[in-house]
This record gives C-alpha cells, sequence and structure tokens, in this order.
C-alpha cells in the first residue's frame, strides 16, 4: 500500500509539470496537496478555497455594502441548506470608519460559502473596500477550476486581482504519534523536492515552511520564498492528529 501511494504521488507530480493556465496550475495544487494527504498516511476531512482581494480603493457607505454583497449572493446562488433549513445567515457589524458584512450559506454546487466585505477609512480619510470568499466542501473538491474561474470573472469588473489559496484537512485514524507522522512528512518533501524553510514546534503543534518547484506561485517569509503550509495538532477530545495542508499558506485556523 505504501508503494502504490509513493507510485501515485510521483504520477500527480508528473501530471503538473507542464505549463498550465491559471485554473488548470490550481487544481494541479490541489491533486498535489491531495497526493501529499495519501502519502504521510491521512485521510481526507474536508477542503477549502480561499479566493479574496480589494475591490474599491475607498470608503463606501452601508447601503453600497448591501448591494455589493447582495450581488455577489445572488452571483453565488448563495442559499440556506433545502434538506435541513439552515447554514444561511447575515451578519452585519458597523463601526466608526468601518463596515462589515459577512453572508454564509450554500452556494449552487452545495459547498459551505462565506462572504466577507469589509471597507473601512482611517483618520486621513483614505479608504479601501476588500472581498474575501471561503469555500467548504466535505469531500474532494473537483470543481476546483469553475470555482476560480467564476470569482476570476466577479473581480473582472473592479479590475481587482484575487489572492487565492487551497488547504485539505486530513486525520490520522492510525495509532501515530508527531514523531512518526513528522518523519513520514519529512520523506514526502524529499519526493517533492521540497527545501524546508521554517519549522514551528510547540504544545503539540507542528508547522512547516516549504518551498517545492512543483508549485509556480509563491510568497516571502523573510527574504525565501515558500509556497507550502503543513500544519499538525493533536485533537485530544477525539484522540487524534489532524494535518492541514495549504499553498501558499494555511488560511484557516487550526
Amino acid at each position: 500500500m505504501r508503494n502504490y501511494k509513493y507510485l501515485l504521488l510521483i504520477i500527480v507530480i508528473l501530471l503538473i509539470m507542464p505549463i498550465l493556465g491559471f485554473g488548470e496550475r490550481k487544481a494541479g495544487d490541489r491533486d498535489l496537496l491531495i497526493g501529499i494527504l495519501a502519502e504521510v498516511g491521512a485521510d481526507f476531512v474536508e477542503g477549502d478555497i480561499d479566493i479574496g482581494g480589494i475591490i474599491l480603493n475607498e470608503f463606501i457607505s452601508k447601503e453600497e455594502v448591501f448591494l455589493i454583497g447582495n450581488d455577489i449572493r445572488e452571483y453565488l446562488g448563495i442559499r440556506g441548506h433545502f434538506n435541513l433549513g439552515e447554514y444561511y445567515f447575515e451578519e452585519l457589524v458597523e463601526e466608526d470608519g468601518y463596515i462589515q458584512l459577512i453572508i454564509q450559506g450554500m452556494d449552487g454546487e452545495d459547498n459551505l460559502a462565506t462572504i466577507t466585505l469589509s471597507s473601512y477609512e482611517d483618520l486621513d480619510g483614505n479608504g479601501e473596500t476588500s472581498l474575501f470568499i471561503n469555500f467548504t466542501k466535505k469531500v474532494q473538491f473537483v470543481e476546483i477550476n469553475d470555482i476560480i474561474v467564476k470569482m476570476e470573472n466577479y473581480f473582472h469588473k473592479y479590475n481587482s486581482p484575487i489572492n487565492t489559496t487551497i488547504c485539505v484537512v486530513g486525520a490520522f485514524h492510525e495509532n501515530l504519534d508527531l514523531v512518526e507522522i513528522d518523519k513520514n512528512i519529512n520523506k514526502t518533501l524529499k519526493m517533492i523536492k521540497g527545501k524546508l524553510v521554517e519549522e514551528y514546534s510547540e504544545d503539540g503543534v507542528l508547522s512547516y515552511s516549504v518551498f517545492t518547484p512543483y508549485i509556480d506561485e509563491y510568497i516571502y517569509t523573510g527574504n525565501k520564498k515558500m509556497n507550502l503550509n503543513i500544519g499538525l495538532r493533536f485533537n485530544e477530545q477525539e484522540n487524534k492528529n489532524y494535518i492541514w495542508i495549504g499553498t501558499p499558506i494555511i488560511s484557516i485556523g487550526y
């Protein structure tokens, strides 16, 4: 089984090596994360995509915030869960020089979508409005290209670039301690030519910042490139270890 997983990860790497378009690259990144998850011995729990950026270089009114919020809600087809009658809510936070609207519900592909629209103004009158959308799915994303292209098209009308992070979450059902998992992770990093940039360990939490040539986009931590982030934490209530694998960073809490 171990050799099969190794072969599977090698196949994934070979498949994503050609030059691809943006959406296809992100799908390749997703496949690489899933391959790493399988190779280290974890089972898939959920996938997350975060997409967003600055859409306006100005502070806008509450009415304008609601207009944009309703527009993106309708664009994504956000609704409540048809069977359970839940998973939909709106929340508005309004303070002096700051407005935030949060909308959460199921989109047309049954992804749990959370829209966060924020507008602020500083003391000098400089303003900014940002839009971020998180998509969460308990089964593996197969329509990731469609999600990214759809959001690219939406942000295009604001002439605004977007930042995208992808994260998969897994759980170890075997009785492995963090030392064993750490060994498996380091073996897997060698397979993807991963260069360890930073490593952090404290109170049952492990974190790795890595650069691999198999992911095109990267960010800097200090003066070093990184494009892969791995986090581990032991859940005492469930008595199992969880793993988060994100690119270029893990954008959800662990």
